[in-house]
């Protein structure tokens, strides 16, 4: 028969062994690449160019639509999370919201091209679409 001190031991050796068998602590979150975050700066910085230069007349909107979603493709490579994505979408929605919007203002006035218009209707029913199924995913 075991004595009181051998089973103290016993059990002393089965708690060590179930905590040797417990989860690990829960990674850092991962750290964003240098290079990531420079080419999200970049591709925004160069977007508000081609914005700017959009309402001066100076560029199309094709160029402007591809340059949010430079920014968009970027600023995903940064989401850690569901909620991040899906900012990032809804960003790239309100990019593409204004565009639409300036570029019927301006066919109202008999500038703009009738093919943006239905261009930068697909682009904001595009990224629409996108957000849409990020939501409900």
């Amino acid at each position: 028969m075991p004595t009181r001190k051998s089973r103290r031991v016993l059990y002393l050796g089965l708690l060590l062994t179930a905590f040797s068998f417990s989860p690990a602590p829960p990674a850092a979150p991962p750290k964003h690449s240098p290079v990531a975050e420079a080419r999200y700066r970049a591709a925004l910085k160069q977007f508000e160019e081609t914005w700017t230069y959009y309402r001066q007349s100076r560029t199309n909107s094709f160029l402007t639509y591809y340059w949010s979603r430079l920014v968009l493709d970027s600023q995903q490579d940064l989401c850690d999370t569901r909620a991040d994505h899906i900012a990032a979408l809804e960003a790239h929605l309100e990019r593409m919201r204004r565009l639409e919007e300036l570029v019927n203002k301006v066919r109202k006035l008999g500038f703009a091209y009738s093919t943006d218009v239905g261009a930068t209707e697909y682009y904001r029913l595009e990224a629409e679409r996108w957000l849409e199924k990020a939501r409900a995913e």
